[in-house]
């Protein structure tokens, strides 16, 4: 096999190998919301917990080399990490959609914060990656915060004050 050809179909799986795992991804956006059909995981069944939404915030930083840093800060949905033992309940749903929107909040926070400190000296001093370490601890703070006020969504007062908190710092409606 010439090495064309070779680098043709290394290239090929590369690509299909991108397509699959993003297929798996939901990108936060304000229109799309989730819906029982984005829960593609097997439920724990020795998890108490009736549904698990899998977030996560992807970054990077990129140097140009003239001391321009580009960073680039995501909020995803796993579909496959994420599952649930309830596709019926539209409450269970809408606490599993405002995980998603609490992490697009600190998605921003940590995009605003990087942003204003990317330089070369701060990536390697370890500024870079010590604010993000404190903005990702208050998101995980955040979650599981949320779950204790609400009771995983049980409780419909707490629950509706969290998704107005959460809205009003997202400039939703």
């Amino acid at each position: 096999m010439n090495a064309s050809l070779k680098f043709t179909l290394v290239l090929c799986c590369c690509l299909f190998l991108s397509f699959v795992q993003e297929d798996n991804r939901i990108t936060w956006t304000e229109e799309r919301r989730l819906s029982w059909d984005d829960f593609k995981g097997s439920p724990v069944a020795s998890n108490p917990a009736a549904a698990l939404t899998y977030t996560d915030i992807k970054t990077s930083a990129q140097s140009n080399g003239n001391g321009v840093v580009t960073v680039m800060v995501d909020n995803y949905f796993d579909k496959q990490l994420s599952w649930t033992k309830n596709k019926i309940s539209k409450e269970l749903l809408a606490h599993e959609q405002l995980h998603f929107d609490i992490t697009e909040v600190y998605t921003r926070l940590l995009r605003e914060k990087l942003t204003s400190i990317a330089t070369p000296e701060a990536i390697k001093s370890g500024k870079f990656n010590r604010e993000s370490t404190k903005i990702l601890t208050d998101w995980k703070q955040c979650q599981n915060k949320y779950d204790n006020e609400t009771n995983h969504g049980t409780l419909a007062e707490k629950q509706k004050e969290w998704e107005e908190k959460i809205h009003s710092m997202l400039g939703m409606k």
